[in-house]
């Protein structure tokens, strides 16, 4: 794996196939054509492109509205990426193996190298790994999430230097995020800081639910997708009750809300202000957005009859489909400041940078927000 020069880059200042429902406030500036879901870091969208056109790597780009920034070439057959920070740097780790071009044949090496999100630079690694990660920050295993229904013990490596962190006999990783992780089993379990190894809280130590007993027991379900920014969500469970999901301080440990009903959905981060957002379902259906910071607790909660589906988090604003009508979302203060028959961001960035997709499926608007509507 190595970074090359661009070459043939995937953004272009052609934009004949963006959707003419841009929402409101932004100006479509180029495309880009990517076969991966984009992904934003610090200022730089990440996409890759398979190989194609006498090309037998897959390539990672690291592009924005000026155009692309680097492109660094890997196996085939190292699709996963796990955005982290290195030193309060955004960046992006991706995977490299041994494994034949053509697929064909094992894999006896797979190695994790951290790649600065702006510049494409090294800045850890390559680092031996068993296999992809699970999907949860900087742990890899050697089983594809995909292809099992349990937890596969897996390595866990420091954000800020790409080494192992050594995980006690019998417990395994579960969540990892920019240097702090969740290692034990599913009740039973501490947060740890990957770079001293030093323990930051235990399960034992939390504050229970209100309503719940001694008896009560917590675990880390995931619930909520790969990234669930500073914060962490826990199911508390008791005999003869319904489960209840509460959100911590994934460094401290301190209670931050309850959640209400049942997980409806990925959590939403919006990194410059650590705000998370979070859609549950209730009983009777509706729905509830939550916004919560790690150092602040709950900030606001937001009640909608049918569905509360936030599609991409940005400076000061979040974007998403409200009871079915796209709308744009006052972070602060979970405002509605606009709704309409518009097409909704995917992905943005610090500078309110956006992508939106377009008729071709692989193909995505680049937009930037319009100066009035600037944050600042």
């Amino acid at each position: 794996m190595h970074r090359v020069d661009i070459g043939n880059p995937p953004t272009s200042l052609h934009g004949e196939t963006a959707d003419p429902r841009v929402f409101p406030g932004f100006e479509v500036t180029s495309e880009v054509r990517i076969d991966s879901a984009p992904a934003s870091a610090g200022a730089t969208f990440i996409g890759s492109v398979f190989p194609r056109d006498g090309r037998s790597s897959l390539s990672f780009y690291g592009f924005n509205a000026e155009g692309t920034l680097w492109r660094v070439d890997t196996n085939p057959s190292c699709v996963g990426t796990v955005l982290t920070s290195v030193g309060g740097q955004p960046a992006v780790v991706i995977l490299d193996s041994d494994a034949r071009q053509d697929g064909q044949g094992p894999v006896s090496v797979t190695t994790a190298t951290a790649f600065s999100a702006a510049s494409g630079e090294v800045l850890w690694g390559p680092t031996e790994v068993p296999g992809p990660s699970a999907g949860n920050g900087l742990i890899f295993a050697n089983t594809p999430k995909a292809l099992t229904a349990g937890t596969t013990p897996g390595t866990l490596l420091d954000a800020s230097t790409g080494t192992v962190v050594e995980t006690p006999a019998g417990e395994t990783a579960l969540y990892e995020h920019h240097g702090a992780a969740l290692i034990g089993s599913g009740t039973g379990f501490s947060a740890v800081d990957t770079g001293s190894g030093g323990t930051l809280w235990s399960a034992d130590e939390l504050t229970r639910l209100s309503g719940t007993t001694a008896g009560a027991t917590v675990r880390f379900t995931g619930s909520y997708g790969p990234a669930t920014g500073g914060i962490v969500v826990l199911r508390w469970e008791e005999q003869g009750k319904e489960p209840q999901d509460a959100i911590y301080s994934l460094r401290t440990g301190e209670p931050l809300g309850q959640l209400a009903g049942s997980p409806a959905g990925m959590a939403a981060v919006e990194e410059s202000s650590g705000t998370v957002l979070l859609a549950s379902e209730l009983a009777d259906g509706s729905q509830m957005n939550t916004a919560v910071r790690p150092d602040e607790g709950t900030v606001w909660t937001k009640s909608f009859a049918r569905s509360a589906r936030v599609t991409a988090a940005g400076p000061g604003v979040a974007y998403g489909e409200l009871d079915g009508v796209a709308a744009k979302i006052d972070i602060e203060s979970g405002a509605i400041l606009d709704t309409g028959d518009f097409a909704l961001p995917v992905s943005m960035l610090a500078d309110g940078t956006a992508l939106f997709p377009t008729k071709e499926r692989t193909v995505y608007a680049v937009a930037v927000p319009n100066r009035q509507d600037t944050p600042g």
